[in-house]
């Protein structure tokens, strides 16, 4: 059995999709955007325990390619941000190929962008499962998060942050 953690926020209006693209121009030059939606609700996982986030953080950042995909349910925002290269034209173009075909036109779409990155984000605060992998949507049971341990700052070379355990 092979074991994943299913995190999922308990607020509305809490998983955000993050993607961060580029285009290698042929004088050298790079150009740029990414776009950020906004779901009410989603997923996200993560595959060890000590991935986990603490029960204080405000937010959590997982990969999108782990687990059952992240189930983003009812889009209520999206916020393009481009380089200063772009023409109102250009930009125009890339948000409606957007809202035509979302992240399936930057991966699957005919035009030479790459992504740089693409991040799932769950704000907090979170419900955390132990799931079964191989068994959809049924949790094994419900993870109680730890705080985040205080940090000590330490005179020891290379004057390090150690964490303070009790």
């Amino acid at each position: 059995m092979a074991i994943l953690y299913r995190i999922k926020p308990r607020d509305k209006k809490s998983v955000e999709a993050y993607y961060d693209v580029y285009k290698r121009m042929p004088d050298g030059t790079i150009r740029g955007w990414n776009v950020t939606e906004l779901y009410r609700w989603g997923q996200g996982f993560v595959e060890d325990e000590s991935e986990l986030p603490f029960s204080d953080d405000s937010y959590h950042c997982v990969d999108p390619t782990i687990g059952w995909g992240c189930e983003l349910d009812d889009l209520c925002a999206v916020d393009f941000e481009f380089d200063e290269s772009f023409t109102d034209e250009e930009k125009a173009e890339i948000e409606q190929h957007w809202e035509d075909g979302g992240a399936g036109w930057l991966y699957d779409g005919e035009h030479d962008w790459e992504v740089e990155e693409d991040t799932i984000t769950i704000l907090g605060p979170f419900t955390v499962d132990k799931i079964d992998e191989d068994v959809y949507n049924e949790s094994i049971e419900t993870v109680e998060l730890k705080q985040r341990p205080p940090f000590v700052a330490s005179n020891a070379w290379p004057f390090s942050t150690v964490t303070k355990e009790d």
